[in-house]
């Protein structure tokens, strides 16, 4: 049978935590601090429903459900859309980073020539996270690297005959794609839609460097 656990973590004492980390491990644990702010349980004793209101965005007010069911809908339109991403890509044998990296430079380089720093910025990853990607497209000729006019140092990179034509050869699908999944948007919601995705990406770096 499985055991219900309450939603909230109930926090040893520092002594008690000491004591117990010395006789199992020889040092001290540095203890836990107790929740500030702990999750209230989903029912009240007398059986009637706890509605928590989490204050968001300064004056908007959510219940602790409305709260709980945007977070799981952001992830599961964020995987949504990464899945979609690697089927678009597996339909022509490539990988999912592999087709983001050959329809940026295809959007990057009609202003010039691209390099791996401004490729990395352009899809929000660091420079190492798509070394591999290019390398393979370049060994698939479909990228051509080349030293940087404006910095011999660095290398500039650009979609080749065959890349071209390849990409060339899936626009009517992204259009019918995108037709699809942004009907009935504007682009005033898109503009709004940027403006909190932009705030999510570099929100949640600062986050991930906190932990």
């Amino acid at each position: 049978m499985l055991r219900r656990f309450p939603d909230c973590v109930s926090v040893a004492s520092n002594n008690t935590l000491k004591a117990a980390g010395k006789r199992r491990y020889g040092c001290i644990p540095v203890a836990l601090k107790p929740m500030t702010n702990p999750l209230r349980p989903s029912h009240l004793p007398d059986g009637k429903k706890a509605v928590t209101k989490r204050k968001i965005a300064g004056s908007m007010e959510l219940s602790d459900s409305e709260f709980r069911e945007f977070i799981a809908e952001l992830f599961a339109a964020a995987a949504g859309m990464q899945a979609l991403r690697r089927a678009i890509a597996r339909s022509i044998g490539l990988g999912g980073a592999e087709l983001a990296v050959l329809l940026a430079i295809w959007r990057l380089e009609r202003a010039g020539p691209v390099g791996i720093k401004g490729l990395a910025g352009h899809l929000h990853v660091s420079g190492p996270h798509i070394t591999d990607e290019v390398k393979r497209l370049v060994r698939l000729r479909y990228l051509q690297k080349s030293p940087d006019p404006a910095d011999m140092r660095a290398l500039s990179l650009k979609l080749t005959k065959k890349g071209s034509k390849l990409l060339a050869s899936l626009a009517p699908t992204l259009d019918e794609i995108n037709r699809h999944l942004f009907e009935g948007m504007t682009a005033k919601d898109m503009r709004g839609q940027r403006t909190f995705f932009r705030r999510l990406i570099e929100r949640s770096a600062v986050c991930i460097n906190r932990l």
